[in-house]
C-alpha cells in the first residue's frame, strides 16, 4: 500500500490531486442530491455514481504492473478526462444543461472527439514505453485518429443500448440518452438540432448523426494539431530517440561484459 501511494505521489503533482478532488466533491454532492429529487429517477444517482468511479481511472491504472501499458499513461490524461466527465454528468445530466443549453451536447461531442485523439496518442506512447520500440509519427497519429473514431462509435452504441433497456412504455419510462424523444425536447433548446430535419420523422436521427459529425470534426482538428506539434516525437522530446538511446546503452553494457 505504501508503495502504491508513493507511486501516485511521484507520478502526479500536488495541484493535480487538489484539482481532481474539487470535481469529485461536487460529484458526491450530486450523487446524494439525486436521491432527494422530485420526481425521483434512479438513473440520475446511478449515472453520477458510475461517472464518479470513472474519475479514479488513472489511480486504478497505477495498480497494474509495468507490463500493462495503462501503467505508463501520464496523470495529464486525468486532468482533461475529469473535466469532461464533470461537464457531462454534473452539468449535463444533474444541472440539465443537455436540455437547457442549446449547444452543450454539441460542444461536448466536439471536444471529446479531439481529446480522444490526444488520449489515443498517449496510449501509443505508453505502449512504446512498455515495449521499448520506436513507432513512426504517421503510424502513431493514424492510431490516435482511429482510436477517437472507435470511442465515438462505442459511445453511440452505449447510448442506444441504454435507451433500449430504460424505455418501457408499460411503465411509462423513457430512455433518452440519444435524445430521440421529440416529446421531451419540444419547447426546449434541444428541439433545434445541428441539421434541422426536412421531415419531423427524421428528428431522432439528427442527434446521432450530429454527434458523429461533431466527433469527427473534433478528431480531425486534433489530428492536424498533432501533425504540426507531435509533442512526444518532437525536437525537445522524442520518445523514439529515448528508446533507441536506452537500447544502445544496454548493447554497450553487454559488449563490455
Amino acid at each position: 500500500m505504501k508503495e502504491y501511494i508513493h507511486r501516485i505521489r511521484s507520478n502526479c503533482k500536488t495541484w493535480e490531486l487538489v484539482f481532481w478532488w474539487i470535481f469529485r466533491a461536487l460529484m458526491i454532492y450530486a450523487f446524494v442530491a439525486g436521491f432527494f429529487r422530485t420526481p425521483f429517477d434512479i438513473s440520475d444517482p446511478l449515472q453520477v455514481g458510475a461517472n464518479f468511479i470513472a474519475m479514479f481511472a488513472w489511480e486504478i491504472f497505477m495498480i497494474f504492473p509495468e507490463k500493462c501499458f495503462v501503467r505508463h499513461l501520464p496523470s495529464l490524461i486525468q486532468d482533461f478526462s475529469i473535466v469532461m466527465i464533470f461537464a457531462a454528468s454534473f452539468c449535463g445530466k444533474f444541472l440539465n444543461f443537455y436540455y437547457d443549453s442549446r449547444f452543450w451536447d454539441s460542444g461536448m461531442h466536439l471536444l471529446s472527439g479531439g481529446l480522444c485523439v490526444l488520449l489515443g496518442y498517449e496510449i501509443v506512447v505508453a505502449m512504446q514505453k512498455r515495449d521499448k520500440k520506436p513507432v513512426s509519427i504517421p503510424v502513431a497519429l493514424l492510431c490516435a485518429l482511429c482510436f477517437s473514431f472507435f470511442v465515438s462509435t462505442c459511445w453511440e452504441l452505449v447510448e442506444f443500448t441504454m435507451d433500449q433497456v430504460m424505455t418501457n412504455p408499460a411503465k411509462g419510462t423513457i430512455g433518452d440518452a440519444q435524445h430521440w424523444c421529440y416529446a421531451l425536447a419540444k419547447g426546449t433548446p434541444k428541439e433545434a438540432t445541428l441539421f434541422n430535419p426536412k421531415d419531423i420523422g427524421r428528428w431522432p436521427l439528427m442527434d446521432t448523426m450530429g454527434d458523429i459529425i461533431l466527433n469527427s470534426v473534433g478528431a480531425v482538428v486534433a489530428w492536424i494539431f498533432l501533425k504540426i506539434f507531435p509533442y512526444h516525437h518532437g525536437k525537445k522530446f522524442d520518445v523514439n530517440a529515448e528508446i533507441e538511446a536506452n537500447g544502445s546503452e544496454k548493447e554497450k553494457e553487454v559488449i563490455t561484459k
